[in-house]
């Protein structure tokens, strides 16, 4: 066997607390368009009887209003990442951020 091959792969790959941080902060606002794109299509298929005791119509704007709360919170996460990223780095190894 070559010695540049390695034989099985026992070696996991541990991804760093920024890479986490960065994947769920990213994912948010996906997850936020993903709501708003249903709520909008619930009321359009709902807008024909437009009335408040429409359920369907008030779910979709629901989805709508839900969907940009998120993008919105998402998009904060996502910019206020760096910072925390950055804060963690400058700490050493064995210190731990004091709780309030």
């Amino acid at each position: 066997m070559n010695e540049t091959q390695k034989t099985t792969g026992t070696e996991a790959i541990v991804p760093s607390q920024a890479e986490k941080i960065k994947y769920w902060t990213s994912l948010m606002p996906r997850i936020g368009f993903g709501l708003m794109l249903i709520g909008i299509i619930m009321s359009a298929c709902f807008v024909h009887d437009f009335k408040d005791t429409n359920l369907g119509l008030m779910v979709g704007f629901g989805f709508i209003i839900g969907g940009i709360q998120v993008l919105l919170l998402g998009s904060l996460f996502h910019a206020l990442q760096p910072k925390f990223a950055k804060e963690q780095q400058a700490m050493p190894a064995g210190q731990q951020p004091e709780r309030i």
